[in-house]
């Protein structure tokens, strides 16, 4: 990921539940008898091979992790399956500035690799914050038409990813895509750290309300509440003043049930320190957040 800058949902359902089944199989368990069902991965972890990504993965308690762009396909599934390991997101861009759409080299054979996976197909659609330029919001349909038609192919499902700094940066802006395309297999993604850095929308309760049906991933991450960069936005979960537990908790208590990712974008040190330090952190969220009689904080 670059940071610069009713049939048919049942269908979708029912093969989110499938990949569930799956990684419950292969021996993982990531909610505690008093935590959380939800399954939990983690990503970005550094310029390392897809061996090495899944080893940390598999090593630090992880389901499964996420690949970025349509690159080294079987090399990853290979890395993935002998750590038996689930690839939960694959996440692609697609640049519509200056009266184009411009998809990744490769993505066409990417979405048919991951046929039959439970793989859902994170885009983010890059152009700007400051609005892509004349006919963005149609150029950004097309483009989610065409991938919903391949990712159908596949029978996997996409979620628009809000990234700061590109088209679609915030929670409010891939809801009113995904909206608007009226795809059954295209949904949305929250992430807390482009959130936070867009600006944590008001009504986020109401939009949480209205997403539950297409919410198909979460990210968080520690973070600072008045964080203005990468470094206080993105840290290892357990760190900074923003209340993950809280989130956690609003999320699944409005119906949640798909998997939390742990974002560990540019974090300095030791992969494993990190990782190691997330897990011990998610775990506890997972306790706490289950817990609804807990006053909340958020």
């Amino acid at each position: 990921m670059v940071l610069t800058s009713r049939r048919g949902f049942v269908k979708g359902a029912a093969a989110s539940c499938l990949a569930l089944a799956n990684i419950r199989a292969k021996g993982f368990d990531s909610g505690a008898a008093a935590g959380l069902p939800n399954s939990i991965f983690a990503y970005e972890f550094g310029d390392i091979s897809p061996e090495q990504q899944a080893g940390f993965a598999r090593e630090y308690g992880f389901e499964g992790t996420v690949f970025d762009h349509a690159l080294q396909m079987p090399e990853r599934l290979r890395a993935l399956d002998e750590a038996h390991l689930q690839l939960f997101f694959l996440f692609l861009t697609v640049d519509i500035s200056n009266g184009q759409i411009k998809y990744e080299p490769g993505m066409e054979a990417a979405i048919e690799a991951l046929k039959g996976r439970g793989t859902v197909i994170w885009v983010a659609i890059q152009g700007g914050d400051a609005g892509g330029g004349a006919g963005a919001e149609e150029r950004t349909i097309q483009a989610v038409d065409r991938i919903s038609d391949l990712a159908s192919r596949s029978n996997l499902r996409v979620a628009l990813y809000p990234h700061y700094g590109f088209y679609l940066a915030r929670f409010r802006d891939v809801m009113r895509v995904a909206e608007r395309a009226g795809r059954s297999n295209v949904g949305v993604t929250f992430n807390l750290c482009h959130e936070l850095r867009s600006g944590f929308d008001p009504e986020f309760h109401q939009l949480l309300d209205n997403a539950i049906p297409r919410l198909y991933g979460v990210t968080v991450n520690g973070a600072d509440r008045q964080g203005r960069d990468w470094n206080t936005l993105i840290q290892p979960l357990g760190r900074g003043d923003y209340d993950v537990t809280e989130l956690v908790r609003m999320i699944t208590k409005a119906g949640y049930r798909g998997p939390f990712g742990i974002q560990c974008y540019g974090l300095k040190g030791d992969s494993g320190v990190y990782l190691k330090q997330s897990m011990a952190a998610w775990r506890v969220v997972s306790v706490r957040a289950a817990k609804v009689d807990d006053p909340p904080s958020l």
